[in-house]
């Protein structure tokens, strides 16, 4: 995988759960979309339920909520649509992997067995890493094209 394409309305989605102020827990959710060749194309993505767990410096998802929307999309598209990441805030910090988030990183990929996609807001700025089952580091993307639809990062 070499380049990840977001549509605008999911990052604006996802900007609005992020705090402009630290104090406030952190958010977090699912990433849906294709894999494609040489790419992930993101579709949707899903949202803090009442299940989930969080704390300014945390966010734990629970599988509950977004397990089922992901099944939903993967059902309504044919089995087209497969988990392709995750995102979560940092309120009132920087928009930038900590060693946790790295760790839990190399696990779900690991655990998949596939290259994901992991985006971390803050209030101001986004970080954007693809992270490969067969590589200890996470690779940051860059946003190298933009349209008023579309976000391209490679």
């Amino acid at each position: 995988m070499k380049a990840v394409l977001i549509p605008n309305a999911i990052i604006t989605d996802i900007r609005s759960k992020v705090p402009t102020t630290s104090g406030h827990d952190e958010q977090g959710g699912l990433l849906l979309g294709y894999r494609k060749r040489g790419a992930l194309e993101l579709t949707s993505a899903t949202f803090p339920g009442r299940w989930d767990r969080a704390t300014p410096t945390l966010f734990k998802r629970s599988a509950r909520g977004h397990r089922i929307f992901a099944l939903r999309e993967w059902l309504r598209s044919g089995h087209m649509i497969d988990w392709i990441g995750e995102w979560h805030t940092h309120p009132g910090g920087r928009a930038w992997p900590s060693s946790i988030d790295l760790r839990g990183w190399r696990a779900t990929t690991r655990h998949t067995g596939k290259t994901m996609v992991f985006v971390i807001f803050d209030a101001g700025s986004h970080y954007v890493g693809l992270q490969s089952p067969d590589r200890r580091a996470v690779r940051m993307l860059r946003l190298t094209d933009s349209n008023g639809q579309y976000s391209l990062f490679a």
